[in-house]
This record gives C-alpha cells, sequence and structure tokens, in this order.
C-alpha cells in the first residue's frame, strides 16, 4: 500500500509543480528536449523509488534469512521487483495527472483519487460478484469466480499487480476463498497490461506536457 502512495508523492509535482514555480521554464530555456526533460524525470524518480524499495524490502530480507534462512531468496527477489513494477507503474500515472493537470493540488487530487480507486475496487467488484447471484459458499467449495470477474481485474493496476505475485508464487487461496486463476489468465498476459498500464499513461504524459504553454 505504501510503494503507490510514496509513486504519487514523487510525481505528483514533477510537471505541474515545476511550472507553479517557475523552474520549468528555466530549464527549458537551455537546449533540452521536453520528452528528455519528462525521461529525466521519470528515471530519476524512478530510481529513487526503486533504490528505497529495495532497501526497505531488502533490510527485512536480511532479518527473514536469518530466522527461515535463505532458501527462497530467489522468489523475494521476484517479489521485489514485481513491487518495484507497481511503484513505477503507479509513478506513471502520477506524472501523467501531473502533466494535464494545470496545478500540483489538482494533480495530487487525481492521483489520490487513482489510488482509492484501485484500493476499493477489488471490493466493489466482489459486492457486484454477489449482486449478480455469487455466493460465499461458491467460493469455499472451490467453484471459484467466474470470468467476467477475471478479465474485470485487469482495470485495477493493483489487483493485477497482486494476482502477477499470485501467479508468480503459484498462490491458489486467500483468505480461504479459492483463487485458482483460469488459463487465460497467464503471468504473460498480467505482466503486459502492467506494462500497458505503465507506458500508456508516460506517453500521454508526454503529449500533454508537448501541448502545455509553459
Amino acid at each position: 500500500m505504501l510503494i503507490p502512495i510514496i509513486a504519487i508523492m514523487l510525481g505528483y509535482a514533477a510537471i505541474s509543480g515545476d511550472a507553479e514555480s517557475g523552474s520549468l521554464a528555466i530549464v527549458l530555456a537551455y537546449p533540452v528536449r521536453k520528452v528528455e526533460v519528462l525521461l529525466g524525470k521519470f528515471i530519476g524518480l524512478g530510481s529513487v523509488l526503486g533504490v528505497s524499495t529495495t532497501v526497505g524490502f531488502g533490510t527485512g530480507g536480511i532479518v527473514i534469512a536469518l530466522v527461515s534462512g535463505t532458501g527462497s531468496w530467489k522468489g523475494y527477489l521476484a517479489f521485489i521487483a514485481l513491487s518495484t513494477f507497481l511503484g513505477l507503474l503507479y509513478l506513471s500515472l502520477s506524472m501523467f495527472f501531473s502533466a494535464l493537470c494545470a496545478k500540483r493540488v489538482t494533480s495530487l487530487g487525481a492521483g489520490v483519487l487513482i489510488f482509492f480507486w484501485g484500493m476499493i475496487y477489488g471490493t466493489v467488484l466482489f459486492g457486484i460478484y454477489l449482486a449478480t447471484g455469487g455466493t460465499f459458499e461458491g467460493l469455499m467449495s472451490g467453484k471459484g469466480f467466474p470470468d467476467w470477474m477475471w478479465w474485470s481485474i485487469l482495470v485495477s493496476p493493483n489487483d493485477t499487480n497482486q494476482m502477477t505475485i499470485m501467479q508468480a508464487f503459484g498462490i491458489k487461496q486467500a483468505f480461504g476463498v479459492q483463487m485458482d486463476a483460469p488459463g487465460f489468465m497467464s503471468l504473460g498476459l498480467l505482466v503486459t497490461v502492467q506494462l500497458i498500464w505503465t507506458i500508456v499513461p508516460l506517453l500521454l504524459a508526454y503529449y500533454f506536457f508537448e501541448k502545455r504553454d509553459i
């Protein structure tokens, strides 16, 4: 939960904040292109996010290794990578809002809105499942979710990332509920969707940044 929040706080003022303060106009007065400024900010902020995530999880990993051994270190590194991936996804979304919105407070509000959307989407989806005839008993008995619900997960970056982690580590149950995903919900599809969630907002950020009058 903290990683998306950190990513939003890092990226929401990347364009709108610098435009309000006037520093962006000074930067663009030099012979640099807007695409270089945007990518420079994304790579720089992404590096900060990646290092902090690695250090944070790495410190916890050392404690785990001392207590439980190092037998699962490859899986733990994969978990760190997927967590960093989620952070870059939200950083891209945050920078898109920063390029789209005129003021930093507006881009921050949009970032917070997309964060809460990711947090509550699964609950809303589960409510729709129950309202359309689904039952807890069916889930507990191993019946699983209908196909439409699996496809709907891809609309939420948080749920997509969580499903990616479950697929990567072969997790079939969560909180007693059968989570055995159908064949079309492959690890490759989930990673591809997250790449789309990361690349498309960054391209849109460049589009609106180019149109922005500094």
